[in-house]
């Protein structure tokens, strides 16, 4: 039971990462696909925080919490 609840936060962490990434591109890059972006990045940071949670990685959850909310922010401003 250990093993697969440490491939699924491995695997919830890669998620994180990517959609982070796809995120940040989508909206630095300005060409009409903003709201995508800010919903990949949320789902990114959304991710990486319940990764951080479990880990108890106290500096961690305060990072990814900080994204998530501002990203909560940016797509209530941009709707």
């Amino acid at each position: 039971m250990y093993m697969l609840k440490e491939k699924v936060n491995k695997m919830l962490a890669w998620i994180g990462t990517i959609c982070g990434i796809i995120g940040s591109v989508l909206v630095a890059a300005n060409n009409g696909f903003q709201f995508v972006g800010y919903v990949s990045f949320l789902i990114g940071a959304m991710a990486c925080l319940y990764t951080a949670i479990i880990r108890k990685d106290n500096s961690a959850i305060t990072l990814w919490g900080f994204f998530t909310a501002v990203n909560i922010w940016g797509l209530i401003n941009y709707v």
